[in-house]
């Protein structure tokens, strides 16, 4: 069936949508839980790595991994979602200046990751390297999620000539 006129053509589909919004969400979710981790543990004392008592079963250390480990895990579903996501708007998108934009932020990430990189290397607070650390691997997962998408539309693109 003819579309309306009166109707926009959405620039976004559904597959589209949805795997971005599964992107947010666990991009969220864990985000919370390094907020939840760092709040916790900051009341805490210096822990000691070994100590000469017996176990005592779940402690609140215990139950502050589980929460880091889920949110590290959702941290990196979230980084091929974004991918899937990329790769996704890229197939569904007619456009010829996405995949430049793509393309552009990608080496935006790549620049960032090897700067807080360099920087990191220059520091000696533990707290401020980790951090800086932590930034380098985030932006250099996200460059590397997002390279089919780069590479996809490099193809397109040439395919296009």
């Amino acid at each position: 069936m003819p579309r309306s006129s009166a109707l926009p053509r959405r620039s976004v589909d559904r597959r589209t949508r949805m795997a971005g919004i599964a992107t947010l969400v666990c991009f969220a979710v864990a985000a919370a839980a390094r907020v939840l981790v760092d709040t916790s543990t900051a009341g805490f004392d210096a822990p000691a790595r070994y100590t000469t008592a017996a176990p005592s079963g779940w402690t609140a250390f215990d139950t502050v991994n589980v929460v880091a480990v889920a949110g590290a895990s959702l941290a990196g579903a979230a980084v091929l979602l974004f991918g899937a996501t990329l790769v996704s708007a890229l197939l569904h998108h007619p456009g010829r200046r996405l995949p430049l934009v793509i393309g552009a932020v990608t080496l935006v990430m790549v620049l960032g990751a090897v700067l807080a990189g360099t920087v990191a290397s220059g520091r000696t607070d533990f707290a401020v390297v980790t951090e800086l650390e932590l930034l380098r691997t985030a932006l250099a997962g996200l460059a590397v999620a997002s390279l089919p998408a780069v590479v996809l539309g490099a193809v397109r693109a040439r395919a296009r000539r």
